[in-house]
């Protein structure tokens, strides 16, 4: 009697036959990011499109008679034509490079005072980083009473110690009340570059301390031969998100000083808010706004770049 003849069952799951398991399991995960990504796409791809679309038309509700007219870069050309413009840029500048530096390394210079294990530090941990966690807003409103020509506590204090012989208005001419709000952003934003710094040390293993002291190496040494070139990418992700939290800041500036006197204090984002709702003029704002995304761009790139030569 013969044997019977053999039979080809399907395989297993219903899986496709010219496909490995490993392909097939990358394509299931990449299925299942599918509608997050769908997601995350929609909620930047669509914002961006329709803010391009509006700076190339008339989109100004002050002459609805010419609502949605195509004006091509006409917005743009207002832009650079625009003195306003330009001072803007200036004071964005100055606010987010003296913020960024200085936020920069008083961050890193509480987090290596407080990177040791005990219960002092974790307390210290927890104060230092309650301005992070308050709100800008409140924060603004706190440094302006703070900073108030008539009965703020700095000209009470000031005064007390003979520092000032008369209550300063602060935010009456130029440099003082820049300098306010530079408190003010310092103030808020160096609680996370703390805490990114602190995690970057954490992350050093001790061993390296422990052979550079073997060698005889001193304070200084270690923290210029070890921790700063540990802590090169870190130094990256926190000087560029840094950057582009106070290159857009707005709240605390526009509650603080609205951008006066004078304008003096009008950085890019309280340009854009005063174009927008105050002027109805969206379709120059909207080319202000991408104004702004495109020099985030060029910030990071140019940035990353830089920074990374200190670790490669």
């Amino acid at each position: 009697m013969s044997a019977p003849a053999a039979i080809d069952y399907p395989a297993r799951g219903g899986g496709v036959p010219w496909l490995s398991s490993m392909v097939r399991r990358r394509l299931f995960g990449q299925a299942l990011l599918m509608p997050a990504l769908v997601f995350a796409l929609g909620m930047i791809v669509y914002p961006v499109a329709r803010t391009l679309w509006m700076s190339v038309h008339n989109y100004n509700l002050s002459r609805p008679q010419r609502m949605n007219a195509f004006v091509g870069l006409e917005h743009y050309r207002a832009l650079v034509e625009d003195p306003q413009f330009w001072n803007s840029i200036g004071v964005t500048l100055t606010y987010s490079l003296t913020v960024t530096a200085l936020a920069y390394a008083i961050g890193l210079g509480l987090a290596l005072l407080v990177n040791r294990r005990s219960l002092g530090t974790r307390i210290g941990r927890t104060l230092l980083s309650m301005p992070w966690a308050l709100p800008g807003v409140v924060a603004a409103f706190a440094f302006l009473w703070m900073f108030d020509a008539s009965f703020g506590v700095v000209n009470f204090v000031l005064l007390r110690l003979g520092i000032i012989d008369a209550p300063v208005a602060w935010l009456t001419t130029k440099w003082t009340a820049m300098t306010v709000i530079s408190l003010v952003g310092i103030w808020k934003i160096v609680p996370f570059t703390m805490l990114t710094q602190l995690a970057g040390l954490q992350a050093i293993p001790s061993e390296l301390y422990q052979a550079a002291r073997v060698d005889g190496a001193n304070r200084w040494q270690e923290f210029r031969t070890i921790t700063w070139p540990a802590l090169g990418h870190v130094r990256v992700v926190t000087v560029v998100l840094t950057g582009l939290v106070t290159f857009r800041e707005f709240g605390q500036i526009y509650v603080i000083s609205g951008g006066g006197p004078e304008r003096s204090t009008e950085t890019l984002s309280v340009n854009l808010y005063v174009e927008a709702f105050q002027g109805f003029h969206f379709g120059y704002a909207s080319a202000l706004g991408i104004v702004m995304l495109v020099i985030s761009l060029v910030f990071t790139i140019v940035v990353v770049r830089l920074l990374r030569t200190d670790f490669h």
